[in-house]
């Protein structure tokens, strides 16, 4: 079975990529990069991708900024990325402003990540391997989406795999050069996703442990001293080139706000959305903080302490809070915590911005069936645990950073973006279960063929059950937003009668019609639209202001028809 990277257990990467082999992942290439431009040309008319919101309007306001000679903001870094603006101000400037072109550099790093992804299966698994994971990878729909989002995670998985790749190529003691390198793209990673900075401490472990060597048998004593002699170094580079990648963003933060906030100040804040009394496990925040959450979380934080706080010192308020619902009620975060566990791998996908199944309906792309987190989590999952119990070398450096992700996310709160992280792993080893399963058939090894299937099959049961459903509601808000600021007031209207008919309780989608009323003429609607933003949220001064000034309208055009009755 050697042929298919199976029964050798220490033979990972043994087989070389012949000819053939990379033609078909060259094919696989190819078809990713088809997919992503048809996926381009199907969401280029919608109004979705023509403006930007939330984060990635964020982002390019910040990335207009490093244009402009004003590189850095004047307070600590809140949002996860300080290294996107710079990113999108290049590829701004490369591509004259378009977000088309930042779409399409995005998605041909995206293929670059495939490519990756084929390498790392090839290194720790085999050439045969490494052609399946191509082609999962190539096909896997939730990468076509989240690439053309204006955002880091293309660029996180690039880093990600990149790392991955260059500690599992050693198949003898990692060098000082490859730890540097490695380091360095788990710092970048980092700077996207800090939760990614819990895996340098345990990489180092890995280092030092040898796993990256795939060493099995106990050497003598004199030996094993050597060993650990010539891992130091390695293991030393990589944890603190890592920390030297973040630094400068480290530095910012202490400057601006006195504060040591390693990359950015939303980490207390999103430790309290993941734990609290109520928590779903998902990005769900509360009423109160959902139009700014920067500036409520800052002003709510303030008015418990009685006084004014500094970006660090509003985290910490925060996870004290989140800390002391873990102290106070254990029973409760145990249990929210085994629900977060079971969204992870859930086979939803879980919306933060944009809502895949939203898009799904009108870029058809989206709809392949065979690679998604339903069909690659199941399949990852038992290819790891195959590559396990064979003793693969490079499995526990798979697993250790599979599981390490997981808990960096589980202790936050889960949605389908932040996840995604962990699939490069899953691709490579559902590549490894692929080919196992063919080996077993192949050979007539029905026993093992059986077991891994029930298996298999466990675990697609799992994944796919249905934990949680969201509604298009706030898909139909924003695309009222963006026709609103067009000035299709009309559209606009339709568009936010759609987001409170599936959401009575969705407060922007309440004021937003109002407004769009008021611009069509319609105040009697409009004045009810705001009173009901008003009624969700008793807070919310912008509603109360535009319903005083519409009732006074009204008021003004009653008393004008009385005067030309009157007159009349």
């Amino acid at each position: 079975m050697s042929g298919a990277g199976g029964s050798s257990p220490s033979g990972a990467g043994a087989e070389a990529m012949g000819r053939r082999d990379w033609l078909a992942v060259a094919c696989a290439l190819a078809v990713a990069a088809v997919l992503r431009i048809v996926f381009l040309r199907e969401t280029a008319a919608h109004p979705l991708y023509q403006a930007l919101t939330g984060d990635p309007a964020l982002y390019h306001r910040q990335a207009l900024d490093v244009l402009g000679g004003r590189p850095a903001p004047d307070h600590a870094y809140f949002h996860s990325s300080p290294l996107y603006p710079f990113v999108l101000a290049a590829l701004l400037r490369i591509g004259g402003g378009s977000l088309t072109a930042v779409r399409a550099v995005q998605s041909a790093v995206g293929i670059g990540t495939v490519l990756l992804i084929a390498r790392l299966a090839a290194a720790a698994f085999g050439r045969r391997a490494a052609v399946a994971a191509a082609w999962l990878a190539a096909l896997y729909v939730p990468f076509i989406f989240f690439e053309s989002e204006v955002l880091e995670i293309a660029w996180v998985l690039a880093f990600v795999t990149g790392m991955l790749l260059l500690l599992a190529r050693r198949r003898s003691a990692l060098t000082t050069a490859a730890a540097a390198a490695a380091g360095a793209l788990l710092g970048l990673a980092s700077l996207g996703k800090p939760n990614l900075l819990l895996f340098a401490p345990v990489g180092s472990a890995l280092i030092m442990a040898g796993a990256m060597a795939g060493e099995r048998e106990a050497p003598p004593r004199a030996e094993r001293q050597e060993a650990w002699g010539r891992r130091a170094a390695p293991a030393v580079v990589f944890f603190v080139v890592t920390g030297l990648m973040i630094l400068p963003a480290t530095v910012h933060n202490l400057r601006t706000s006195g504060d040591l906030i390693p990359v950015s100040s939303n980490g207390g804040i999103n430790l309290y959305i993941g734990n609290h009394a109520g928590a779903s496990g998902m990005f769900q925040v509360p009423p109160e903080m959902r139009l700014d959450l920067l500036g409520s979380s800052t002003r709510a934080a303030e008015r418990e302490a009685g006084r004014r706080l500094s970006a660090g010192e509003v985290s910490d308020h925060w996870a004290r809070k989140a800390f002391a619902y873990m102290r106070s009620q254990p029973g409760s975060w145990l249990a929210l915590m085994a629900r977060k566990t079971a969204l992870f791998w859930n086979a939803y996908e879980i919306p933060n911005h944009y809502h895949f199944y939203f898009v799904r309906g009108f870029a058809p792309v989206l709809r392949i069936p065979l690679s998604t987190f339903g069909v690659v989590a199941p399949l990852g999952l038992l290819g790891l645990c195959l590559a396990a119990g064979r003793r693969r070398p490079h499995a526990p450096l798979l697993i250790a950073y599979g599981a390490t992700f997981m808990v960096s996310v589980v202790l936050f709160f889960i949605t389908a973006r932040y996840r995604l992280a962990v699939a490069p792993v899953l691709l490579a080893a559902a590549g490894y279960a692929l080919t196992e399963l063919w080996a077993f058939a192949r050979e007539a090894k029905w026993r093992s063929l059986a077991g891994a299937g029930a298996v298999l099959a466990a675990l697609a049961v799992g994944v796919n059950v249905p934990m949680v459903e969201f509604g298009f509601a706030q898909m139909h808000n924003t695309v009222g937003a963006i026709l609103g600021d067009r000035g299709d007031y009309v559209g606009a209207a339709t568009e936010f009668r759609r987001a409170v008919g599936e959401d009575p309780d969705n407060i922007s989608a309440h004021y937003n019609l109002g407004v769009a009323l008021v611009e069509t003429g319609d105040l009697e609607e409009a004045a009810r639209a705001f009173e009901r933003a008003t009624r969700l949220y008793p807070g919310y001064r912008e509603a109360r202001a535009a319903l005083a000034a519409t009732l006074e309208r009204i008021e003004r055009a009653r008393e004008a028809d009385g005067s030309e009755r009157r007159s009349e």
